[in-house]
Order: C-alpha cells, then sequence, then structure tokens
C-alpha cells in the first residue's frame, strides 16, 4: 500500500515539473567593503545597478565616503562611519545602486580618514538588463510561405501527442521500477 502511494507521489511530481514554466531572476545584492586600519578589502569591486555597497569601518577613525558620480570634479554622494569602538551603530554606511543616478560605468569612491584621502575602491557597476530587446536588426521571423492553418494545427496536435507519451512513459517506468522492489 506504501509503495503505491509513494509511486503516486512521484509521478505526480514528474508530471507537474513537466508543466512547470523555467525562470530566473536575481534581487538586489549587498557587497561589503572592510574599512580596516592600514587596508580596505577588497580594493575593487563589481556590481549590478540597483545592489548596494555596504562600508563597514573596523578602525578606531571616523571613515567618510564620496564619490563624484558625473565626472564633473564635484562630489554628489556621500556617506560618513563613526569609530568601530564607539557605542553607536554608526559604524557603517551604503550606497544604494539604483539605476536613476548611477549609470553603468567605473567609478572611483574616496574614503577619507580624519578628514584625508586615505584610499579608492575602484567600482564598475553593470547594467542591470530587464527588458525585452525583440530581434536583432535585419532578422525576419517566418521568411518562408506560411503553412495552411491545417498543417500547423496536425503540428500542434503532433507537439500535444508527444509530451502524453513523455509522461505515460515516465509515469510507467515509475510503476515498474516500484513493481520490482
Amino acid at each position: 500500500m506504501m509503495i503505491k502511494m509513494r509511486v503516486g507521489v512521484v509521478a505526480a511530481l514528474l508530471a507537474i515539473s513537466l508543466f512547470v514554466p523555467i525562470a530566473s531572476a536575481h534581487g538586489a545584492n549587498d557587497f561589503s567593503i572592510i574599512l580596516r586600519v592600514s587596508s580596505m578589502q577588497p580594493s575593487e569591486a563589481e556590481v549590478l545597478q540597483n545592489d548596494s555597497v555596504t562600508f563597514y569601518n573596523v578602525a578606531d577613525l571616523n571613515r567618510t565616503i564620496r564619490v563624484d558620480l558625473d565626472g564633473d570634479g564635484v562630489y554628489d554622494q556621500r556617506c560618513e562611519t563613526a569609530p568601530s569602538n564607539s557605542s553607536s551603530i554608526k559604524d557603517e554606511c551604503s550606497f544604494l545602486l539604483d539605476a536613476d543616478r548611477w549609470s553603468a560605468g567605473t567609478y572611483h569612491l574616496d574614503v577619507f580618514s580624519n578628514g584625508t584621502l586615505w584610499r579608492s575602491l575602484n567600482l564598475t557597476v553593470i547594467h542591470d538588463y530587464h527588458e525585452e530587446l525583440g530581434p536583432p536588426q535585419g532578422y525576419t521571423f517566418n521568411n518562408e510561405s506560411s503553412a495552411p492553418e491545417e498543417k500547423q494545427g496536425d503540428e500542434d496536435l503532433e507537439d500535444s501527442l508527444r509530451n502524453i507519451a513523455i509522461i505515460l512513459f515516465t509515469a510507467s517506468a515509475v510503476v515498474w521500477f516500484a513493481r520490482r522492489e
């Protein structure tokens, strides 16, 4: 009785998995930079738009991170961290790399320690593609003469029958293996 139930569950899972669409996506990630007393790890990063970069200050110094987004020589964004031995939670700060302000490209985030330039982070921001671009230029779909609707209907029927045959074959193999045991 238990074997029949197991076979039924396995067959149902196999049948369902054939009809589930495959999709992939990613969420916004957080890239961590550690600011030590004498080093910054890592010294360069590659991230996607809409990710964030968080700086963790583990030194007993104030640190300020500044970035010039448009290349005009004026810092557009900044964040400040307190020393790590302070009683507050201000020993970290983050930049959200939203696509409206951070276009794809390379940026240099300057890290100041107690008001003096200490290190620079080379940050490469990659465009996060989510749009459907369509076919490439010059591509034509169904360039040959179109098949009659009756022939197209026969092809759809053949595809459906092939899928049903695969499902039945898989289910019968599962049942056969279960009965052998």
